[in-house]
């Protein structure tokens, strides 16, 4: 297992533009739909990032890669079951995670909003009493906590939002284990949290017994650079 990080930087819009011709053209319409900047770049460095590892992970060049999805969306490259990844951005971060096994990985920036109503709504009512019952000052880094800890395991679960939020529930017990459980059942999977910058709240869930601890930070310029040499 690996994890790997890229603090987004600006592109200019003739850079981007060029970069953009070097991936699919599929990625490349997504890309084109979006409004805000920073979603496309942040898909983007998201795309670069995956063919630029699997090419140091493979030997696999970036015109021999081929992407397809699974019934409910999660992309897996094909022909290489043992590969999997995820990836995940927010704010100024993209994120990706590769395993021999499913993998799921989700980064969030943190933002004031309505924690409180969208737990009500979307989390069980574990999940729910383990925010409220902290202090308000720490209440909406413990919502995102849970938060970026269900994504992780829906997404690692190949499943998506399919599944019901309210279906499962993240248990944090008080040795800070961490445990999924359905209908009163815990599952096989292990969770990660990581402290990845200030104002940012990042899980792993995996099926394999162990986390990685290490992040892989990459500079932007540098993955650009290198993947361009792929083409």
């Amino acid at each position: 297992m690996k994890i790997y990080a890229v603090k987004t930087l600006d592109i200019s819009e003739g850079n981007l533009e060029k970069i953009c011709l070097l991936i699919h053209l599929e990625k490349r319409c997504k890309i084109q739909k979006f409004i805000n900047k920073k979603d496309k770049v942040r898909t983007l460095i998201g795309e670069i990032l995956i063919r630029t590892i699997i090419f140091e992970e493979l030997s696999i060049r970036n015109k021999h890669l081929t992407f397809e999805k699974n019934q409910y969306g999660k992309p897996y490259f094909k022909g290489h079951p043992k590969f999997n990844f995820n990836i995940s951005h927010s704010g100024d971060f993209v994120v990706c995670a590769i395993d021999d096994k499913s993998i799921g990985i989700d980064i969030e920036k943190v933002k004031h909003i309505e924690y409180k109503e969208i737990a009500k709504s979307f989390f069980s009512l574990s999940e729910f009493n383990y925010i409220v019952k902290e202090d308000l000052n720490i209440q909406l880094s413990k919502f995102y906590e849970i938060w970026t800890l269900k994504e992780s395991y829906i997404k690692c679960s190949g499943q998506g939002l399919s599944i019901p939020l309210k279906s499962f529930s993240i248990d944090i017990d008080q040795y800070e284990n961490i445990k999924v459980i359905i209908d009163k059942e815990h599952k096989e999977y292990v969770f990660k949290r990581f402290d990845i910058g200030s104002g940012y709240k990042m899980a792993v869930c995996s099926v394999n017994k162990e986390i990685s601890n290490n992040i892989i930070m990459i500079d932007q310029n540098s993955l650009i650079n290198k993947f361009r040499g792929l083409i």
